[in-house]
């Protein structure tokens, strides 16, 4: 069994008929956007399905946080009002009033607080049998630092109780406005080093580089600059990934048409172009080339993987469990540095997507099977 898999919603349905067996605790985090409220709406059918067949099962633990911004109120706080209240409302009718907490965290928030506030809330749970995070509404930086949390749960360093299994549902949007857009305020850096690629690529002599071309033009453009004539050679491998969702073909063909240009010159400087056409197919291809950096940090290169994870959220998802496989694969090996690439400092200052599809899942064991992505 791989560290990360993708799922579907007949593993959540099994999760919800096995709740009075485990402790259940659900995190959700409602915003403005319509899909915000989809998978909470998803669980509770499932539910009520459920309580038809056994209705003196075990309730579940819901845990809800509102993300307020320190500005004056806005039209979209009064819709993420109104969406919150929504949640609220449905879990008392559903009969989950006594076991719903909800916090009001102003945002921007440090990722440490963050991680301290939602173990405040899971306060007295010694072990999480299953937790389900929709994270549809979560900030990227938010979602990795939950992440990194679950990883540890249970160590004398973690703040989270000890958490067996771990489902991640995500909301697919129906489309995106024109005129959303994210504010450019900084640089591309990594993740977890918060260096740009030029400062990752230093002392390494092996380099693996993937960029999903699913975010703004300046992202990618600004990437491929940072690995032009660094002097590597054909000891780095630059692979441009289009992220081509087959539930979304017209936003797919829109950021094909915004990349033409990058696209269309991008093998004339090495760079290979490749396409994927799911979060599965997504999440594949870049354990494939990290099993190449991989084989080249065996050899003895000091090697580095960098995945630019723009686009879908579940890209985000998937490249920061592939880097951190990578990172336990190449500890006993050799010299091996690996980041995921995001924009610093970026915000979506309007509505960011327009009604709501599908339901992707990815399952997770922080304490399961330890058989490596590469083998």
């Amino acid at each position: 069994m791989t560290h990360l898999r993708v799922g579907d919603l007949s593993a959540v349905r099994s999760i919800i008929r096995e709740r009075s067996r485990k402790q259940l605790v659900v995190i959700l985090a409602p915003n403005f956007e319509e899909r915000s409220t989809l998978c909470c709406e998803a669980l509770l059918e499932m539910i009520r399905a459920e309580c038809q067949v056994h209705p003196d099962a075990v309730r579940i633990s819901w845990i809800i946080f509102t993300l307020q911004g320190r500005h004056s109120p806005t039209f979209l706080d009064a819709i993420k009002a109104v969406n919150v209240r929504k949640v609220i409302r449905s879990l008392h009718v559903s009969e989950q009033r006594e076991k719903v907490v909800h916090k009001i965290l102003e945002y921007p928030i440090d990722q440490g607080r963050f991680v301290s506030e939602l173990a405040l809330l899971m306060r007295g749970i010694p072990t999480i049998g299953e937790l389900i995070v929709d994270y549809s509404a979560f900030p990227r930086n938010l979602l990795s630092a939950l992440i990194e949390e679950v990883e540890k749960s249970g160590e004398l360093s973690s703040k989270f109780p000890l958490v067996e299994n771990v489902t991640l549902l995500y909301a697919w949007s129906e489309s995106y406005p024109k005129a959303a857009g994210p504010e450019l305020l900084g640089e591309v850096v990594g993740h977890f080093s918060r260096l740009p690629l030029r400062s990752l690529l230093e002392g390494r002599n092996h380099a693996e580089v993937v960029i999903f071309a699913a975010g703004t033009t300046h992202d990618t453009f600004s990437l491929l600059e940072s690995v032009r004539d660094n002097g590597m050679g054909n000891q780095i491998g630059i692979h441009l990934v289009n992220f081509v969702h087959t539930d979304n073909l017209l936003e797919s063909r829109l950021k094909l048409r915004n990349h033409y240009t990058i696209l269309r010159d991008a093998p004339l400087h090495g760079v290979q172009v490749r396409y994927v056409f799911t979060v599965r197919h997504a999440l594949a291809y870049m354990r494939d080339v990290a099993r190449i950096c991989v084989q080249a940090t065996e050899e003895g290169s000091r090697s580095l993987l960098a995945i630019g994870s723009f686009g879908p959220k579940p890209i985000a998802v998937g490249a920061q469990f592939v880097v951190q496989e990578f990172l336990r694969k190449c500890s006993l090996v050799g010299d091996a540095r690996a980041d995921v690439l995001n924009s610093r400092g970026s915000q979506y200052l309007s509505p960011y997507s327009l009604g709501s599809s599908k339901i992707g899942v990815f399952e997770y064991q922080p304490r399961g099977s330890s058989t490596s992505f590469l083998e």
